[in-house]
């Protein structure tokens, strides 16, 4: 009895997922790749979205497109050239179903191919956000200094929507460049999004990619 009442609980907060990959033509084999680890998760993606921008529109109007096209409470965003490991997505939905204010997870990546290129201002040092709880110091730094936030995390698709989607990347005054994937996490903070660190390897980053994805940025 006391098993059922405990599956009656988590049913009611079952969230449903929608994996989102942005792709470009000429990287076929790298979607492939993307969409196998996909279909290998321990908890099945409810709908799954491949946004191929055969106009080469851009990271922003894609992934918009993207959005425009989920159906479902949470979006798992993906980029073409990476990887979910098999429990990603149901490690970071537990996050989500556990606590409705929450509104975005980041995991942990594991690199493959080169060095993990984030770092996070933690107690007045910089050093590398995994392991670190998003706090006033660490969203700070991505105001000013820029995101350290991969775009392979999850995020609720009203908060998304209620934050206007992605803008185009834009120059800053001092020169610096702002990414769409950088300003739709400021404009999801501005919001009131909550953010969400789970301390825990669930994708893997090939960070000696190919260029040319629609992913933006390679300090994404």
């Amino acid at each position: 009895m006391k098993i059922v009442r405990q599956w009656a609980r988590e049913w009611r907060t079952r969230l449903t997922v929608a994996v989102a990959i942005p792709t470009i033509p000429g990287r076929e084999e790298l979607l492939t790749r993307a969409l196998a680890s996909v279909h290998g998760q321990r908890r099945k993606a409810d709908q799954i979205v491949v946004e191929r921008d055969s106009l080469r529109t851009g990271a922003a109007q894609a992934r918009n497109r993207a959005l425009e096209r989920v159906t479902t409470d949470v979006v798992a965003w993906l980029d073409d050239d990476d990887e979910f490991l098999p429990h990603h997505l149901i490690t970071c939905m537990r996050v989500l179903e556990a606590d409705p204010a929450v509104d975005l997870v980041y995991p942990v990546p594991r690199m493959i191919g080169g060095r993990d290129p984030t770092a996070v201002t933690y107690q007045g040092r910089l050093r590398l956000p995994w392991g670190i709880r998003f706090g006033p110091e660490q969203e700070a730094h991505l105001r000013n200094q820029g995101s350290f936030i991969p775009m392979t995390h999850l995020v609720r698709t009203e908060a998304v929507r209620k934050a206007g989607g992605f803008p185009e990347g834009f120059v800053l005054p001092d020169g610096r460049y702002r990414g769409e994937d950088e300003a739709y996490l400021i404009r999801l903070l501005d919001t009131g999004a909550k953010f969400e660190h789970l301390d825990r390897k669930t994708w893997r980053w090939h960070a000696g990619r190919a260029r040319g994805s629609t992913a933006g940025r390679a300090d994404r």
